[in-house]
């Protein structure tokens, strides 16, 4: 039974592979390497020059800004994260439940680039070692790791490269991103790569400050990093957005996105609606793979090219 239900993995993938691209990626470049950096319960009234100034002053004049990104309100961070790379989520995703007893097999982005012959990695702040698969950590150390800001752990598919391609960012201390920095260094990185920064540096928790000004300090300290890696090139493309946004009063289903790139015309506000599906389907078309589930259907990111 087991070798059957690999086999269907398998078959749903490759048919996602062979199925005819869209239209969509004829008005998105294809990318070298993306850096999807995702930040945590923030809204867009949130993201001003007093709590964000590196992102406001120093990044925002460079990129492109979606002024309407949105959501979904009906879950919590798991679903979000699995929305952005393959096109849906489940019950239990958009309740954040452990991969010990929520998982799918079903096509992702993730197995669509490994079966297209490239590269991916998921790079986890504080993450204790590679595929870790519950919680560690804690906010009074700086080092909190949350297993369900992991997608790459919800998809059975993925169990045999799970600990070759999910990769803890450093050690387990407080803004430990070694590893990662000495990969973009060497350029050892993947063709896609999810950055998440751990629930101090994200702006999940306050952690004696400001969080969305902790996970502003994390973008200043890693984006030049990124920018200066010999992976990122002229077709290298960095996406900063958040899961989702901050609880009421804040508006949650409203959050912003940036992005950045030799292929971004710099200073384009998009005021278009947006969304994590429509996110796929830019990641798919960018990438040269087919956009999943409802991304199919979604809106992609297609006027900021240059």
């Amino acid at each position: 039974m087991r070798g059957r239900f690999v086999n269907l993995v398998r078959a749903a993938v490759i048919v996602a592979l062979l199925l005819p691209v869209t239209s969509a990626s004829a008005a998105v470049p294809r990318f070298g390497h993306v850096f999807l950096i995702v930040g945590e319960n923030t809204s867009y009234s949130q993201v001003t020059t007093r709590h964000a100034p590196y992102l406001t002053r120093t990044l925002r004049p460079k990129g492109a800004w979606l002024t309407h990104y949105r959501t979904f309100t009906k879950s919590s961070s798991l679903g979000q994260y699995i929305a952005m790379v393959s096109g849906q989520y489940t019950r239990c995703e958009a309740n954040n439940a452990l991969p010990a007893r929520c998982h799918q097999a079903i096509p992702n982005l993730f197995a669509q680039l490994a079966a297209s012959g490239r590269t991916w990695r998921d790079w986890q702040e504080s993450m204790p070692s590679p595929c870790y698969r519950t919680d560690a950590g804690r906010p009074s150390r700086h080092n909190e790791y949350g297993a369900h800001h992991n997608p790459a752990l919800y998809f059975t598919g993925l169990r045999a490269s799970c600990r070759a391609d999910s990769l803890p960012m450093g050690g387990t201390g407080a803004k430990a991103t070694g590893a990662f920095d000495a990969a973009l260094a060497t350029g050892d990185v993947g063709n896609f790569n999810l950055v998440v920064p751990n629930d101090c540096e994200n702006g999940h928790d306050p952690c004696g400050g400001d969080p969305v000004r902790h996970f502003d300090a994390f973008l200043a300290r890693e984006i030049p990093r990124i920018e200066a890696s010999p992976a990122f090139g002229d077709d290298g493309v960095i996406i900063v957005t958040w899961d989702e946004g901050a609880d009421p009063p804040k508006d949650p289903g409203h959050v912003g996105a940036l992005v950045l790139g030799p292929l971004v015309r710099p200073g384009i506000v998009d005021r278009a609606h947006h969304n994590h599906y429509g996110l796929e389907r830019t990641l798919a078309a960018g990438l040269a793979v087919n956009p999943l589930a409802r991304a199919t259907h979604a809106k992609a990111i297609t006027t900021i090219w240059r």
